[in-house]
Protein backbone atom coordinates (compact mmCIF):
# COMPACT_ATOMS: atom_id res chain seq x y z
CA UNK A 1 0.00 0.00 0.00
CA UNK A 2 1.50 3.03 -1.19
CA UNK A 3 1.71 6.16 1.82
CA UNK A 4 -1.26 8.19 0.10
CA UNK A 5 -3.33 4.66 0.80
CA UNK A 6 -2.38 4.64 4.47
CA UNK A 7 -3.09 8.35 4.68
CA UNK A 8 -6.90 7.98 3.24
CA UNK A 9 -7.75 4.61 4.97
CA UNK A 10 -5.66 5.42 8.11
CA UNK A 11 -4.61 1.33 7.92
CA UNK A 12 -0.72 0.54 7.93
CA UNK A 13 0.01 -2.34 6.96
CA UNK A 14 2.88 -4.32 9.28
CA UNK A 15 5.18 -6.85 8.02
CA UNK A 16 3.13 -9.60 10.18
CA UNK A 17 0.00 -8.73 7.71
CA UNK A 18 -1.25 -11.29 5.12
CA UNK A 19 -2.24 -8.51 2.24
CA UNK A 20 -4.77 -10.27 -0.32
CA UNK A 21 -7.42 -9.46 -2.82
CA UNK A 22 -11.08 -10.33 -2.10
CA UNK A 23 -11.74 -13.11 -5.08
CA UNK A 24 -15.60 -11.60 -5.00
CA UNK A 25 -15.15 -8.04 -5.44
CA UNK A 26 -11.05 -7.76 -5.63
CA UNK A 27 -11.22 -5.34 -2.63
CA UNK A 28 -7.81 -5.33 -0.95
CA UNK A 29 -7.31 -7.02 2.47
CA UNK A 30 -5.16 -7.25 5.06
CA UNK A 31 -4.86 -9.21 8.18
CA UNK A 32 -2.85 -9.83 11.33
CA UNK A 33 -1.17 -13.41 10.46
CA UNK A 34 -3.20 -15.46 13.22
CA UNK A 35 -5.87 -15.16 10.63
CA UNK A 36 -4.43 -17.30 8.45
CA UNK A 37 -7.12 -20.20 7.19
CA UNK A 38 -10.10 -18.15 8.45
CA UNK A 39 -13.09 -17.34 7.05
CA UNK A 40 -14.14 -14.22 7.33
CA UNK A 41 -16.45 -11.21 5.48
CA UNK A 42 -15.05 -8.86 2.90
CA UNK A 43 -15.25 -5.29 4.42
CA UNK A 44 -16.21 -4.15 0.98
CA UNK A 45 -19.07 -7.10 -0.52
CA UNK A 46 -19.89 -9.07 2.56
CA UNK A 47 -18.96 -11.84 0.94
CA UNK A 48 -17.12 -14.81 3.08
CA UNK A 49 -13.55 -15.19 2.53
CA UNK A 50 -10.71 -17.60 2.96
CA UNK A 51 -7.70 -15.96 4.27
CA UNK A 52 -4.59 -17.86 2.13
CA UNK A 53 -1.96 -19.08 4.51
CA UNK A 54 1.16 -17.80 2.99
CA UNK A 55 3.95 -20.11 1.11
CA UNK A 56 5.93 -21.41 4.05
CA UNK A 57 3.82 -21.14 6.87
CA UNK A 58 1.97 -23.97 8.69
CA UNK A 59 -1.40 -23.37 10.71
CA UNK A 60 0.64 -25.09 13.32
CA UNK A 61 3.83 -22.06 13.48
CA UNK A 62 0.37 -19.76 14.97
CA UNK A 63 1.14 -18.82 18.18
CA UNK A 64 -2.69 -18.47 19.18
CA UNK A 65 -3.98 -19.00 22.61
CA UNK A 66 -7.31 -21.30 22.82
CA UNK A 67 -9.56 -18.65 23.46
CA UNK A 68 -8.30 -16.85 20.63
CA UNK A 69 -8.85 -20.35 18.78
CA UNK A 70 -12.60 -20.60 20.60
CA UNK A 71 -13.33 -17.09 19.40
CA UNK A 72 -12.12 -18.24 15.48
CA UNK A 73 -14.19 -21.07 16.25
CA UNK A 74 -17.73 -18.86 17.19
CA UNK A 75 -16.89 -16.87 14.12
CA UNK A 76 -16.84 -19.23 11.35
CA UNK A 77 -19.62 -20.85 13.02
CA UNK A 78 -21.49 -17.61 12.43
CA UNK A 79 -19.97 -17.50 8.75
CA UNK A 80 -21.56 -20.73 8.29
CA UNK A 81 -24.55 -20.15 9.31
CA UNK A 82 -24.60 -17.06 7.35
CA UNK A 83 -23.95 -18.80 4.17
CA UNK A 84 -26.54 -21.70 5.14
CA UNK A 85 -29.27 -18.75 5.18
CA UNK A 86 -27.83 -17.42 2.24
CA UNK A 87 -27.78 -20.56 0.63
CA UNK A 88 -31.69 -21.16 1.47
CA UNK A 89 -32.68 -18.02 0.03
CA UNK A 90 -30.67 -18.71 -2.83
CA UNK A 91 -32.55 -21.82 -3.20
CA UNK A 92 -35.70 -19.74 -2.62
CA UNK A 93 -34.91 -17.33 -5.48
CA UNK A 94 -34.30 -20.21 -7.76
CA UNK A 95 -37.58 -22.29 -6.78
CA UNK A 96 -39.51 -19.04 -7.23
CA UNK A 97 -37.47 -18.12 -10.77
CA UNK A 98 -38.69 -21.54 -11.98
CA UNK A 99 -42.39 -21.08 -10.83
CA UNK A 100 -41.94 -17.79 -12.94
CA UNK A 101 -40.56 -19.53 -15.88
CA UNK A 102 -43.04 -22.25 -16.10
CA UNK A 103 -45.92 -19.81 -16.14
CA UNK A 104 -44.58 -17.39 -18.97
CA UNK A 105 -43.89 -20.76 -20.69
CA UNK A 106 -47.34 -21.26 -20.54
CA UNK A 107 -48.37 -18.07 -21.61
CA UNK A 108 -45.94 -18.52 -24.22
CA UNK A 109 -47.69 -21.93 -25.60
CA UNK A 110 -51.23 -20.34 -25.30
CA UNK A 111 -50.24 -17.04 -27.83
CA UNK A 112 -48.37 -19.41 -30.19
CA UNK A 113 -51.98 -21.33 -30.69
CA UNK A 114 -53.71 -18.31 -30.82
CA UNK A 115 -51.02 -16.70 -32.96
CA UNK A 116 -51.98 -19.86 -34.93
CA UNK A 117 -55.62 -19.03 -35.49
CA UNK A 118 -55.28 -15.41 -35.72
CA UNK A 119 -53.52 -16.89 -39.10
CA UNK A 120 -55.99 -18.98 -39.88
CA UNK A 121 -58.84 -16.33 -39.28
CA UNK A 122 -56.87 -14.02 -41.24
CA UNK A 123 -56.01 -16.34 -44.41
CA UNK A 124 -59.93 -17.39 -44.28
CA UNK A 125 -60.59 -13.11 -44.52
CA UNK A 126 -58.04 -12.63 -47.29
CA UNK A 127 -59.43 -15.69 -49.38
CA UNK A 128 -63.74 -14.11 -48.59
CA UNK A 129 -62.09 -10.98 -49.45
CA UNK A 130 -60.39 -12.39 -52.74
CA UNK A 131 -63.79 -14.24 -53.83
CA UNK A 132 -65.54 -10.94 -52.90
CA UNK A 133 -63.11 -9.47 -55.46
CA UNK A 134 -63.70 -11.74 -57.79
CA UNK A 135 -67.87 -11.52 -57.86
CA UNK A 136 -67.86 -7.74 -58.22
CA UNK A 137 -65.08 -7.43 -61.29
CA UNK A 138 -67.64 -10.44 -62.60
CA UNK A 139 -70.44 -7.43 -62.09
CA UNK A 140 -68.78 -5.04 -63.07
CA UNK A 141 -68.00 -6.96 -66.56
CA UNK A 142 -71.61 -8.17 -67.07
CA UNK A 143 -73.12 -4.45 -66.57
CA UNK A 144 -70.29 -3.09 -68.98
CA UNK A 145 -71.40 -5.80 -71.37
CA UNK A 146 -75.37 -5.18 -71.00
CA UNK A 147 -74.47 -1.44 -71.04
CA UNK A 148 -72.23 -1.78 -74.39
CA UNK A 149 -74.96 -4.26 -75.95
CA UNK A 150 -78.11 -1.79 -74.86
CA UNK A 151 -75.70 1.10 -76.26
CA UNK A 152 -75.48 -0.70 -79.51
CA UNK A 153 -79.31 -1.64 -79.50
CA UNK A 154 -79.93 2.22 -79.12
CA UNK A 155 -77.51 3.13 -82.02
CA UNK A 156 -79.16 0.56 -84.25
CA UNK A 157 -82.58 2.24 -83.29
CA UNK A 158 -81.12 5.72 -83.84
CA UNK A 159 -79.62 4.49 -87.34
CA UNK A 160 -82.76 3.00 -88.89
CA UNK A 161 -84.40 5.76 -88.12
Amino acid sequence: MSEEEIEETGTEIRDTDIVFDCPHCGHNLAIDYRGAGLQIECVNCGESVLVPIPDGMKIDDLDIEPGEILKQLFATRRNLQRAEKKVEALEEELRLMKERRDALLSVFEFAKVRLADLRTTYRQQVEGQERTVEALERVVADIDSGLAASQADDEADAASV
